[in-house]
């Protein structure tokens, strides 16, 4: 008597049964880098809720310490580009620290400065 297709069989549902868990365990959760890349590169045209977003994921991952401060939302036009600038001030410190976001609203790029 042959086991081939009892082997076949057997074979056959182990690679469903593998399938469907990579299946159900679908994407894996998102790394830092991918959350910062995201916030790096936000999809345009940028509203104002995605460059609180943006600027809070890019605080909260590089500025921990400016975190648990309200940040201050311009729209601003300068040399006909539209961006949102946020900042993010410890104005409580010696000497007041803080980092100034700007994302464009056109192409989404993303520039971020600190000051002392």
């Amino acid at each position: 008597m042959t086991r081939f297709p009892i082997l076949a069989v057997v074979w056959t549902a182990i690679l469903v049964l593998g399938f469907a868990v990579v299946i159900g365990l679908g994407a894996p959760p998102a790394t830092v880098t991918d959350d910062l890349d995201a916030a790096m590169h936000p999809a345009t045209p940028v509203t104002e809720e995605a460059a609180r977003a943006s600027a809070a994921t890019i605080v909260r991952l590089n500025y921990p310490e400016l975190a648990g401060f309200d940040p201050v939302v311009r729209n601003r036009t300068d040399f006909g580009i539209e961006h949102w600038v946020i900042e993010y001030v410890d104005a409580e410190a010696a000497t007041p620290t803080g980092v100034r976001i700007s994302i464009t609203t056109e192409k989404g790029n993303v520039e971020v400065t600190t000051f002392p």
